[in-house]
């Protein structure tokens, strides 16, 4: 936790001057190491010891630690815009003002967090209550969600990158032109994804499932993914505009108002007096992309984002 949380801040910071490539370079190094020393010491592969569970967890630190230590490297680039060189010449120190401001932005992103995740694990659990079968189509539906949500993460950390500069140098309408241009960017990736499933839903459930009768019942929720999708990669972009903005305390009502109440509301009532079943939890995620989508879309047309004070 310790090796991935340095990790996690450097790249964050690095990814705010426009470096996004330390990230994905970070990241993609943590995965190969995690699957090289998955296979050799869960089973005991070249004479390495089969530790079991325990071998997973050892691949798991050596793959944040690797993660970790590429992401200080970073830091001594000469190409870097964050450098540990500039901060020792210039002796910087940290100001209780800069601390505080952090704290403020931070906080709001963690309780938003915490209150989405309590929508997401309702959602689950509400998932889990249907039975093996309806859990197993759920959790397929989510894993080709997060398709999309790969896609939107990255033009919400465009976004972020893009609207926040232009803010710096006090550039509104530069912040909310990048700000269009990256939704209408993340619509067009939606869109090929929205018709690759359309096209191709049922045979990516064919991956998951052997049954005709839950690879139909799953390609009904790739429907569902199809229109998600359009609305996902949207809000992601929208809500990462407002984020580089510091709006974030709107950031963190739209987030209880949707995920925490309208999606779990919505789900418990269509699945407990409706009985829609795995239905009535996908409508219910879908009520929530669009309530996010509406309040995101309006906040960001408004253009008060840009002219916070942080």
């Amino acid at each position: 936790m310790i090796f991935n949380v340095i990790a996690m801040v450097i790249n964050a910071a690095q990814r705010g001057s426009g470096n996004t490539r330390i990230a994905f370079f970070t990241n993609v190094t943590s995965s190969i190491v995690n699957i090289i020393f998955n296979y050799l010491l869960i089973n005991g592969k070249l004479g390495f010891p089969a530790l079991g569970i325990e071998g997973a967890a050892i691949a798991t630190v050596l793959g944040t630690f690797v993660a970790m230590l590429m992401s200080i490297r970073s830091l001594y680039s000469p190409d870097s815009l964050i450098q540990i060189k500039y901060i020792l010449k210039y002796k910087v120190k940290m100001q209780m003002k800069t601390v505080k401001m952090i704290f403020g932005l931070g906080s709001n992103m963690a309780v938003e967090n915490l209150m989405m995740r309590i929508g997401f694990v309702a959602t689950a659990v509400t998932a889990a209550k249907l039975g093996t079968n309806a859990f197993a189509i759920h959790n397929a539906g989510m894993n080709l969600l997060s398709l999309g949500f790969s896609f939107g993460d990255g033009m919400q950390v465009a976004a972020v990158a893009l609207a926040g500069r232009a803010l710096g140098r006090q550039d509104h309408d530069e912040a909310i032109k990048f700000g269009h241009i990256c939704q209408r960017i993340g619509l067009v990736m939606s869109l090929i994804l929205s018709l690759f499933l359309f096209a191709f839903g049922k045979n990516l459930m064919g991956l998951y499932f052997n049954e005709a009768s839950l690879i139909d019942e799953g390609a009904i929720i790739t429907r569902f993914v199809m229109i998600i999708v359009l609305l996902q990669i949207s809000q992601l972009v929208y809500g990462g505009c407002l984020r580089a903005g510091g709006d974030v305390r709107y950031t963190l009502i739209a987030g209880i108002i949707s995920v925490t109440i309208i999606r779990t509301s919505v789900t418990v009532i269509l699945v407990n007096i409706f009985n829609l079943g795995l239905y009535g939890i996908w409508i219910g995620i879908l009520s929530d992309q669009f309530s996010r989508f509406i309040l995101l879309r309006h906040r960001f047309k408004q253009g008060n984002w840009t002219r916070i004070e942080i």
